[in-house]
């Protein structure tokens, strides 16, 4: 199907501004050109005419690059999930892709799941056109300690072997992406978010063993020691990065790795999520010490040169899949970034970041017609990312 895209004011994922009016021509999957829309005896040619009408913005889709789409984020207990039925999970997980895909979120990174793969296979059928979700590149079943930060996924591992051995096998499962949880959690009984699961030796091993398999790898990390043994292990991306120290998330900022982070290029995904607006103020509009320790934070990552994505940890528990719009403008505050920096951070950079970047993350022809368009202006208030007016994943209509 040929699709233009006509009237729209177009931010093609980088530039600091919004362009004249245009026409975007999609043909099958893919953006074909854009051009003004003046120029529409080509690019209106054999093709069906969508008009958003005035005031409308075109601009890349969305990526969330941390999410759990086997997780239910009415359940507190992660633990808890893994005895549903994976019928029950796999149609479940299903109806969040459509969700996700909707509100204009068109490629996701999913960071873990139980011990079926499911979300492979979610992600095999989205790619063939069977149900309606995101562009997912998965990462499987995560690394961990015995015992450690979501065990009952079925990661657990104990020494080079076993971790080289671990990596293969996910590997063979077609995993895009591998996980080591470098810390423990949050939502793990007996694991501490401030304490270490690895040494950085073993790190090592596992980034050695995902290169050799040809993958990228993320690190779950929180302690402020677990992120220093990932960035010098070689990690490919950092997720929330919380710098957690004695007095919880954001006490143990350390600059001289923030700097180390910048220099390494390691991409840092910190999972600021829409119910993290909450914690700015508290009941008297006094600036929280969360807000202020984790400002401090995301200062020192940005001062350094670190690459920052948007992400959400969808899945946990209150974080709806779909609910990435309502993050960005909290993602804003934490980080300090203008409206435009933050566009970035959710669809050029988290490309580059997650390997797709020559597929998607940008308007421009050649590339994967991957198109969010909203009524308002988002380089001057993001909260216009909420009202979808048209979606195109891989060119077809969400």
């Amino acid at each position: 199907m040929t699709l233009a895209i006509v009237g729209v004011r177009v931010w093609d994922g980088s530039s600091d501004r919004l362009s004249d009016p245009c026409t975007i021509r999609v043909e099958g999957s893919r953006i074909a050109a854009i051009g003004p829309v003046g120029d529409g005896s080509t690019l209106l040619e054999g093709a069906e005419v969508v008009e958003p009408g005035p005031g409308c913005v075109a601009l890349p889709g969305l990526i969330d690059g941390h999410v759990h789409l086997t997780l239910d984020p009415q359940e507190r207990d992660a633990a808890a999930q893994v005895a549903r039925s994976p019928e029950d999970t796999a149609k479940a997980a299903a109806e969040r892709a459509a969700a996700m895909v909707r509100a204009g979120i068109t490629t996701a990174r999913d960071l873990g799941g139980g011990p079926g793969h499911l979300e492979l296979t979610l992600r095999d059928r989205i790619a063939s056109g069977e149900v309606a979700g995101p562009r997912l590149l998965c990462a499987g079943q995560p690394l961990t300690s015995p015992g450690g930060h979501c065990h009952f996924w079925g990661g657990e591992v104990e020494g080079d072997d076993e971790i080289r051995a671990f990596v293969a096998k996910q590997r063979d499962a077609g995993v895009d992406w591998i996980k080591i949880m470098a810390t423990g959690g949050v939502l793990t009984k007996g694991t501490r978010p401030g304490e270490p699961q690895f040494e950085q030796a073993r790190i090592e091993t596992a980034c050695d063993a995902a290169r050799l398999a040809g993958r990228r790898i993320a690190a779950h990390c929180h302690a402020t020691e677990g992120i220093r043994r990932a960035v010098r292990a070689g990690v490919d991306s950092v997720e929330h990065c919380s710098w957690s120290g004695a007095k919880g998330f954001g006490s143990d900022v350390d600059e001289a790795l923030a700097s180390e982070i910048g220099e390494r290029g390691t991409w840092i995904s910190p999972t600021v999520n829409a119910g993290w607006k909450r914690f700015i103020e508290d009941k008297e509009g006094v600036e929280t010490e969360f807000f202020s320790n984790m400002r401090r934070a995301f200062e020192a990552l940005r001062g350094a040169g670190a690459r920052l994505i948007v992400s959400t940890d969808a899945g946990i528990p209150n974080v709806a899949h779909d609910a990435l719009p309502r993050a960005l403008p909290i993602f804003a505050r934490f980080t300090g970034l203008s409206p435009v920096e933050v566009l970035r951070c959710a669809t050029s950079a988290a490309a580059a970041a997650l390997g797709v970047d020559d597929r998607t993350g940008r308007l421009e022809p050649g590339l994967e017609a991957d198109v969010l368009v909203v009524q308002g202006d988002p380089l001057t208030n993001l909260s216009a990312l909420e009202r979808p007016v048209l979606v195109l994943a891989r060119g077809v209509r969400a």
